[in-house]
């Protein structure tokens, strides 16, 4: 109570004039939900139950008994979704004279409730207060799932750009499918499963085979996420039996008993799409944005892929022939390069194409290269195209390491044989080691030389038989 002290100011008594049942009205209005109880023991001194005392009407509407019927009866009697832990922290409040502070979630209410046992009155005697705490739970979750999908999302970055492609898109499939804890997750390149490239990661403890990429093309699946796609960029199917209707066939050969759900999204290039991305039987409780992260890491993986495609594309075209698709003459020199530090057998067989002159003399160059063209598809489809090299304007060698010298004869009779389709002049040399491959090449080039000689010595003869008069002069 205020009281007017010898100096003038307004002080406090001590005492308080406030009896029982104005703290009770006080509590009465107390935004939370309150009550009192005075804990029921046994003779050893364990809480049995409790009884109430006090109950405001907040308290009350959330047990959903009015607070008159409440005060007088027990706990266990009053409450139907009672907590035994309250038991434990009256126990705590009433009889240790120990204050408690926690949290707990409430299946019936959906809700997160907040609450303190308190020591009151004297031994004996305790109150709780209860304070819904949904929404400071809801945004706790939100802010922990941000962090944990940004902390995610940013280890898969600094992975990929820290390593090699192939490395960088293993780590990062391995960080998602761990975080995830998913059976599988993996990625298909392109448009086509058996000509795209296919990375994956996959628990060493699935409980069960999972699709192979062959069964993925055979049923061709590409379409079935065609279509559960739609333009979406992401799908989360939860439940893949409910695919028992739309697709029957591929449900069972390729999910049943293997992929219970499945999150499927696009890996795009701007409005390309140039893959897609599967995490298999993942987790459904994740403290984190699932479909923000599996978006944001795409777009990384997306550009990884990009950038790799147009890196391998730099080195192609700086190393193969632009007209035939063979390796160039920079491309040989690597070959070379590493033969000669080696020591295995080898095949050298050297080719030019005659008359390619005349042809393009007399019907034009567009007539001269698809000569060419013809050549190098005659001569690759011979030795391989990853053996063979167009070194100039009509000019062709395969290198062929670790073959058999009977077996690299009889691919160079062979090309002999079908130089009526494409006339070429030939010269070939197998050696036992290749750090002899550049006199080898030289060997194979003067051997050509005389096949081209003789070529033109009777191509000579016959046109003067051909053409008398001409020959006469």
């Amino acid at each position: 109570m205020a009281r007017q002290t010898s100096d003038g100011k307004i002080g406090y008594s001590a005492v308080s004039e406030f009896g029982p049942s104005d703290i009770l009205y006080m509590l009465k209005d107390l935004p939370d939900a309150c009550c009192i109880f005075k804990v029921l023991t046994d003779p050893f001194g364990t809480v049995k139950d409790m009884l109430f005392l006090f109950a405001n009407e907040k308290y009350a509407s959330l047990v959903g008994r009015p607070s008159a019927e409440l005060i007088g009866s027990t706990y266990y009697s009053s409450v139907s979704n009672n907590d035994e832990d309250w038991i434990k922290y009256s126990y705590h409040a009433a009889i240790l004279r120990q204050s408690t502070i926690s949290r707990t979630y409430n299946t019936q209410f959906d809700k997160w409730f907040e609450f303190w046992a308190v020591p009151v009155y004297q031994k004996g005697f305790c109150a709780f207060i209860i304070h819904d705490v949904t929404a400071a739970k809801k945004d706790e979750e939100e802010n922990v799932k941000t962090s944990n999908t940004n902390d995610l999302v940013i280890e898969c970055a600094k992975v990929l750009y820290a390593s090699d492609f192939g490395k960088g898109i293993k780590k990062a499939l391995k960080l998602i499918g761990q975080t995830f804890e998913a059976d599988r997750v993996f990625i298909v390149e392109g448009e086509d499963v058996k000509h795209g490239e296919f990375y994956e990661w996959v628990s060493s403890s699935r409980p069960s085979e999972l699709p192979p990429r062959k069964t993925i093309e055979k049923y061709n699946i590409l379409e079935m996420w065609k279509q559960q796609l739609k333009g979406k960029g992401l799908v989360k199917i939860d439940d893949t039996s409910n695919m028992k209707i739309s697709n029957e066939e591929a449900y069972k050969e390729v999910l049943a008993g293997r992929v219970s759900r499945y999150i499927l999204t696009e890996l795009k290039d701007k409005q390309d799409v140039i893959g897609y991305m599967v995490v298999d039987n993942y987790a459904l409780d994740l403290r984190l944005d699932v479909e923000e992260m599996i978006k944001t890491v795409a777009i990384f993986l997306a550009a990884e892929i990009r950038n790799n495609n147009l890196s391998n594309e730099m080195m192609y075209l700086g190393s193969h022939d632009a007209l035939t698709g063979l390796g160039n003459r920079y491309s040989l020199n690597q070959t070379l390069g590493l033969l000669s530090n080696m020591s295995i057998c080898a095949g050298v067989c050297y080719s030019d194409i005659n008359g390619l002159k005349t042809i393009n003399d007399e019907q034009g160059h567009v007539a001269g290269d698809s000569y060419i063209k013809e050549a190098a598809e005659l001569f690759s489809s011979i030795f391989k195209g990853k053996f063979c090299y167009r070194i100039g304007g009509d000019e062709f060698i395969a290198i062929v390491p670790e073959i058999e010298e009977d077996k690299f004869d009889g691919l160079v009779k062979k090309l002999r044989g079908k130089t009526k389709q494409v006339s070429l002049s030939i010269g070939s040399v197998w050696i036992k080691d290749s750090k002899d491959i550049n006199k080898a090449i030289k060997k194979a080039d003067e051997e050509m030389y005389r096949d081209k000689t003789i070529y033109y010595q009777d191509h000579e003869r016959r046109h003067k038989k051909s053409n008398p008069l001409k020959g006469s002069k």
